[in-house]
């Protein structure tokens, strides 16, 4: 999917009948050397893509040296893999495409229109509840991303989807040391991504945890579910604290040999939305058929173009077609699955009640 993403990216005019700027500007990806210059997961993953067809090889030093900037420091027990198709879209960029995109096709758009409710048969949606009105409805998609699970609670529908906060940062460097053709550096062993912005800045922010254990934790801890996910719109997301900034700039400096003197510009708290086993909620609902979900992992926005394509086959009845969506559909969280999950938060070490008490 990832690749049919980058493709449709690329040819976007076609889909939408407006493309979205972009740079080519490829990716670095930077491992820690597991012993005798090896590192079997990642070395299993380049071979994996390859049976994909996805352009992303192990490189020597001297090639990744070359592939960077000069300011990137390349350290010892390092091991590279290059990403030459990866692609980078500026956020304002992909706004203004999307706005144009939506008036190319005569596409209805109601802006700041809150959903207030459901109406429904049986086990199927029949009406939106607007302030506008009621919407009637053959069919609903859900790409709600973190407020779905206090949106479709009405429902009776529980929506396994929580947030993980991210922290970014920029760091304000020269022009003449930050060429244009930086590619993205992916920093496995300072746990860090890197990117040029706008106007010589560096980019920053840090890789979202992979463990179970961490995941079930951000979802016991998060409120989300009772209010909704419009905390992620406090003003005091809009900076870092002096901690968090240190430690930004002691890993920036340990990848980029001109940070040294280079000024922090602007950070903020983001967040990335999961799912208990960080991969995608995609199809109908089993509980609700006139239901779908497109709801991403942490990593929807490059995936937008095809997540499209499947929600269009959902309703029109054409998917199934040398696709099976079967290990993306919110069935699989079932309660055996969630017993499992929330025993990863159980325990001395780690029970709630044990860190509420602590408090």
């Amino acid at each position: 999917m990832a690749q049919r993403a980058t493709d449709m990216w690329e040819t976007l005019d076609e889909h939408w009948g407006v493309a979205a700027p972009y740079t080519r500007c490829g990716a670095v990806w930077i491992v820690r050397d597991a012993g005798a210059g090896q590192n079997a997961r990642w070395e299993a993953l380049e071979r994996s893509l390859d049976g994909l067809g996805i352009n992303f090889k192990r490189v020597d030093r001297e090639t990744a040296a070359a592939l960077c900037t000069s300011q990137v420091a390349l350290g010892e027990r390092e091991i590279y893999f290059s990403e030459p198709g990866a692609l980078q879209f500026d956020p304002a960029d992909v706004r203004r495409t999307l706005y144009e995109a939506l008036a190319a096709n005569e596409i209805e758009v109601m802006e700041r229109t809150p959903v207030e409710g459901f109406e429904r048969s049986g086990d199927r949606i029949t009406a939106v509840n607007t302030p506008h009105g009621a919407l009637q409805t053959g069919f609903v998609v859900n790409a709600a991303g973190p407020w779905s699970p206090a949106l479709f609670s009405s429902l009776g529908l529980t929506i396994p989807v929580s947030v993980e906060p991210v922290h970014v940062g920029n760091w304000l460097t020269s022009r003449r040391d930050m060429t244009e053709g930086m590619p993205i550096i992916a920093d496995y062993v300072n746990l860090a991504y890197f990117r040029l912005w706008r106007d010589g800045e560096i980019h920053m922010h840090q890789p979202r945890k992979r463990s179970m254990r961490e995941t079930a934790r951000a979802f016991a801890e998060n409120p989300m579910a009772m209010v909704g996910a419009d905390f992620l719109n406090d003003p005091t997301n809009q900076g870092l604290g002096y901690s968090q900034i240190r430690v930004f700039e002691e890993i920036a400096q340990r990848r980029f040999s001109g940070l040294r003197n280079a000024v922090y510009g602007s950070g903020y708290r983001s967040y990335f939305d999961i799912t208990p086993d960080l991969k995608f909620i995609l199809g109908p609902d089993h509980r609700m058929p006139n239901l779908i979900h497109s709801l991403g992992a942490g990593q929807s926005f490059k995936y937008t173009p095809v997540f499209g394509e499947i929600v269009a086959d959902c309703i029109l009845g054409a998917h199934g077609e040398g696709e099976d969506l079967s290990e993306f559909a919110i069935g699989r969280f079932d309660e055996r699955y969630m017993q499992n999950f929330w025993r990863q938060v159980a325990g001395s070490d780690h029970a709630l009640e044990t860190e509420s008490t602590s408090l």
